[in-house]
């Protein structure tokens, strides 16, 4: 009698031995007798070594050897299939189909070339195909597979319920399926059907408490609800259960810097930083956190780090630009910041940001082109918009006054670009109608009033005004 681990070994050291044979005989161009499971084997080895041409080679020996075997005809088709040859691939495959109806790969390998050709319909019908069959051989392994690829092709078609039915299925039979958790968790966050997603957690949870992933994910959701103490209270039992779980403790200082909770923000990015110190985003993050607590030279040697680590990463960039503004050196924080504008074209704030620090080097048109630009991509961008009209008030008040009259979604903007434009009419003396504006944004916010006097201080003098805020107190 032997163990199983000797007889993996024998197996091992039988396959490299058939290994080196078939090999000896491509050198000596000569044909040696195989048995057709050593062939698949072999064209399995090149296969996984992605060793495409020598796989295919392989292949086409054993079909000289043993031509009834259809498993090398489905391995042609597989590799056609990785290397883009997806017609050839589909071209096997219907003929494998009709001598193998019963073959759950001939299926599987269809259904991913129809989803590479984005055919998804056609994919989760032969994803079904293989399913019934391998429900049918009383496959466990090979239905959990599957069942997962079919949720994956419901998703590609944005169909998340019955993605959810399907992980449903597989979390029933495998609770510890990470992978299902994780994509029940983005199919439910997809529907925005949040508390039906913290309902399936809770419940999932009851059965196995020690699921550090499902308290992660039931975190995320409430985090997306924007109830940060149920998402601590989550991130909290995930840390508890797997104290190196670095995602746990990255979200963890995500959610604390949401209340401006910095010094515990900069203790997760830490921890996090001790389990996985090669990841510039959470170094930049850290990085953020001692800017927001005043430590600008720890906040500049984590910037750095994280920028050493990940040059074409734009948040380390945008740092060390904010912190070398707020010292003063406003040329050099131009560069830093511009580079993140290079990294991230798309990213309005970082133009409005690098427009601020222009605008105080009294450089105008570069601003305003920043600006514009940065309102191309979110046309009612408050803060973009505020900050062009205050620069063309500089060279014209009728200028300024019609860049914001003339968006067509006025009603629709923030309420602070409209008591900004009212500010903008009192200035050029339309006081009818300035007034006008800002008692209807006051009548429904009183708060309005701090931002009339952020944008006009002398407000708190003029009767006009002081007439409107008064009528809080009738």
């Amino acid at each position: 009698m032997f163990d199983e681990e000797d007889d993996d070994e024998g197996f091992d050291s039988q396959f490299n031995s058939e290994l080196e044979r078939y090999e000896q005989m491509l050198s000596a161009k000569e044909a040696y007798y195989f048995d057709s499971e050593i062939l698949e084997q072999i064209i399995d080895h090149f296969i996984v070594k992605n060793q495409m041409k020598k796989a295919l080679s392989a292949i086409n020996f054993a079909k000289d050897q043993h031509p009834g075997n259809s498993v090398f005809e489905l391995r042609k088709a597989q590799i056609y299939s990785t290397t883009g040859q997806l017609k050839e691939s589909l071209l096997l495959l219907q003929n494998l189909e009709k001598t193998e109806p019963f073959n759950i790969e001939v299926y599987v390998t269809k259904a991913s070339v129809f989803s590479q050709l984005r055919d998804h319909e056609n994919a989760i019908k032969h994803f079904e195909k293989a399913l019934d069959i391998a429900e049918k051989q009383d496959d466990a392994w090979e239905v959990e597979d599957i069942r997962f690829d079919l949720a994956l092709e419901y998703e590609n078609i944005h169909d998340y319920t019955n993605a959810i039915r399907v992980l449903t299925v597989i979390l029933e039979k495998s609770p510890e399926n990470e992978s299902a958790i994780y994509e029940i968790a983005y199919c439910y966050e997809r529907l925005g059907n949040f508390d039906k997603c913290i309902e399936f957690y809770t419940r999932y949870i009851d059965n196995n408490p020690y699921s550090f992933t499902a308290w992660y994910n039931l975190g995320n959701i409430y985090f997306l609800k924007n109830n940060i103490e149920k998402a601590i209270w989550a991130y909290d039992y995930s840390i508890i259960i797997n104290d190196e779980f670095a995602s746990a403790h990255f979200n963890m200082g995500n959610t604390y810097m949401q209340v401006n909770e910095y010094q515990k923000a900069l203790e997760a990015y830490t921890k996090c930083i001790e389990l996985d110190e090669d990841d510039a985003l959470t170094l930049s993050y850290l990085a953020e956190a001692y800017e927001r607590l005043e430590r600008y030279d720890e906040a500049l040697e984590f910037y750095h780090l994280s920028k050493e680590k990940n040059p074409d990463l734009a948040e380390p960039w945008l740092g060390i630009g904010i912190i070398k503004e707020l010292q003063g050196f406003s040329k050099e924080a131009t560069n830093f910041l511009q580079r993140a504008v290079e990294i991230q074209p798309e990213n309005p704030n970082y133009r409005h940001v690098l427009a601020e620090a222009l605008y105080k080097q009294e450089r105008l048109l570069e601003a305003e082109t920043e600006l514009e630009m940065a309102l191309q991509v979110e046309p009612n961008y408050a803060d973009a918009i505020i900050m062009l009209a205050k620069i063309k008030s500089q060279f014209s008040l009728a200028e300024a006054i019609d860049f914001i009259a003339a968006r067509e979604n006025l009603e629709e903007l923030s309420p602070e670009v409209r008591i900004y434009f009212s500010v903008l009419l009192w200035q050029d003396g339309q006081k009818t109608e300035s007034l006008h504006i800002f008692k209807k944004e006051f009548l429904i916010n009183s708060n309005s009033a701090k931002t009339l006097f952020l944008y006009l201080p002398e407000a708190e003098h003029i009767p006009e005004f002081i007439q409107i805020l008064d009528l809080n107190n009738e």
